[in-house]
């Protein structure tokens, strides 16, 4: 097993810069948070800076009044006033407020950018200073460096109005990733979060602007922190504790406590490289059919028949890369393996071009095999696998792509499975696929049939391997990923439906015209770090049949100067 934290060049990478080591997962499924109470009066009730980075998991849940919560804290006796930090049920808006009762907000702002990219990583300050004159200047918020200044609702707090947030004077604690009351859980990683008690400071403390690439980038807080401030870092996972995953690296020990977080190695060790400066794919929630996706995009369900979903990064043209997938049970039908970024995500016997290792009641005949769909279906090794090839619950099966050679192979808790014994990713012999080149490859996941569901756990690296990978085999994250230039035209096929395709562009778009129409971002269309989603169902953008885009290049996906966090600005 390679050690987390470890040395290891496939999974920390030597960049230039100031690098974030580790991420903290929050998975809403199990309920994880942190939570302190603050027993200290702050420096200045009135003045303080919030600083986090996170990346979404699950977007759009339909909790009231706020979802995927940040950080909250209730007022006396469990009841109001609070403040609330999170997004906006079924919209994903960022919403920032501090209520006095259930219907009374003494501030209220809610963003008219939505945040949806489970791809990239977000940069978000507050600067809260109600002793201002002017009622705007008395919160500010910024992403990725760049002020929002678009709401779609503003209510401001009156002058010299108290923050409720680390607020002694309340009885209850303040909670990281969930409602103050143990609900509304965040699912998705936070990264360097940074409150400054006392000062309201702008990004610059935080962040820059990266004069090659034009990329904001992370710095250390070289500041104070106020009595009540602190700094969680999230880099010591030897206990899931407040002294330890928990830590206050600000010199305050103002230490939180986790629940609902593991640092037990293995799908459940919450401690993540995916962060602002090494960015790892997940399961895709905007790049998929009926796919129950969870745990931070790391796990995935598919729903009866024929249902998949592809990974946020693609695959690169050249490079040898390795992942691993833990499964839960013996389904029926489940394919795990890669597909184009055309292929059918609700029909693979139409896809385009898919790879999977099917396995599952549905090839109980042959026990599994690597099937490719398209025209018709090829099972290669059905006669010479055994029933050894197929996994049961919590079996780790590991998947190695060669793009260089056009080689795939497939295997299970250490061994590849193979037809003549001799199946070896590092020297190209045996492979269960060849001939992967002229398109652009996804590592996927599809399930087919009504049986048994099957959760896959998958990882790129950003965790401990199961399994030490092929020599040459990498794990896909972006420092690994050579850049490439942004995709400024192309087609796509159209499903006329308010959620329509991703397109995958190894970067995202400036401006976008599709079908000779201008695109409005953030109605037809949302910008990602890798290309663009479709979010109408206008045949103006998205008919049914052949839609064909242009494009100016915005930033890359992966910049050639490192450190790089992909991600897109708004």
């Amino acid at each position: 097993m390679i050690v987390p934290g470890s040395a290891n060049a496939l999974l920390l990478a030597s960049l230039a810069g100031y690098q974030v080591p580790y991420s903290l997962r929050f998975r809403a499924s199990n309920s994880a948070n942190l939570r302190k109470t603050f027993s200290s009066a702050s420096t200045n009730f009135d003045v303080q800076t919030i600083s986090l980075w996170f990346k979404r998991g699950r977007l759009t849940l339909t909790d009231s009044p706020i979802a995927n919560c940040l950080i909250t804290q209730f007022g006396s006796g469990g009841n109001y006033p609070t403040f609330e930090l999170g997004f906006e049920p079924s919209s994903d808006q960022l919403v920032f407020m501090n209520r006095s009762a259930s219907t009374s907000y003494n501030h209220r702002l809610v963003t008219t950018a939505q945040y949806r990219d489970p791809s990239a990583w977000y940069h978000l300050v507050i600067a809260y200073d109600s002793s201002l004159a002017t009622s705007t200047d008395r919160i500010k918020m910024w992403i990725n460096g760049v002020q929002i200044t678009s709401f779609s609702t503003a209510t401001y707090p009156a002058q010299n109005l108290d923050s409720q947030l680390a607020n002694n004077t309340y009885s209850q604690p303040a909670d990281i990733g969930s409602f103050a009351n143990g609900s509304r859980y965040f699912d998705g990683y936070m990264a360097e979060v940074n409150f400054i008690d006392g000062q309201a400071l702008t990004p610059s403390s935080f962040g820059q602007t990266d004069a090659t690439t034009g990329v904001w980038v992370p710095k250390k807080y070289a500041g104070s922190y106020g009595t009540n401030g602190f700094y969680l870092k999230f880099a010591d996972a030897s206990a899931a504790t407040a002294a330890a995953i928990g830590k206050d690296s600000s010199g305050n020990g103002n230490n939180w406590t986790p629940s609902g977080i593991s640092v037990t190695s293995g799908t459940t060790f919450d401690q993540s490289l995916d962060t602002p400066t090494l960015g790892y794919p997940v399961w895709s929630p905007i790049d998929k059919a009926t796919v129950t996706v969870s745990e931070g995009n790391t796990a995935a369900v598919p729903a009866a028949d024929v249902h998949a979903i592809r990974a946020t990064m693609a695959l690169p043209a050249t490079g040898k890369w390795y992942w691993e997938v833990a499964v839960s049970a013996l389904g029926y039908g489940t394919g795990l393996g890669i597909a184009d970024n055309a292929s059918n995500l609700t029909a693979n016997a139409s896809s385009p071009e898919t790879r999977t290792y099917q396995f599952g009641s549905w090839f109980n005949s042959f026990n599994g095999g690597v099937v490719q769909y398209g025209t018709n279906q090829n099972v290669l090794g059905a006669t010479n696998w055994t029933a050894a090839s197929q996994p049961a619950a919590n079996d780790i099966i590991m998947i190695a792509v060669d793009m260089d050679n056009g080689s795939m192979w497939v295997g299970k808790n250490g061994t590849w499975f193979n037809s003549s014994g001799t199946a070896n990713p590092a020297t190209n012999t045996d492979p269960r696929w060849t001939g992967l080149s002229g398109t652009t490859w996804f590592p996927y996941m599809s399930g087919y049939g009504s049986v048994t569901p099957v959760t896959c756990r998958i990882n790129f690296g950003q965790r401990a391997f199961a399994y030490t990978p092929p020599s040459g085999f990498k794990a896909l994250n972006t420092e690994n990923i050579t850049s490439t230039a942004v995709s400024t035209s192309g087609s796509f096929t159209g499903n006329a439906a308010a959620d329509g395709p991703f397109i995958w562009a190894n970067g995202n778009p400036a401006t976008l015209t599709i079908n000779g129409n201008s695109v409005t971002f953030g109605t037809d269309a949302d910008k990602t770090a890798g290309g663009f989603k479709l979010r109408t169902s206008s045949a103006s953008y998205n008919t049914s049949g052949t839609n064909n885009w242009t494009s100016t290049a915005g930033n890359r996906f992966v910049q050639n100067k490192k450190p790089n966090n992909a991600q897109v600005n708004p």
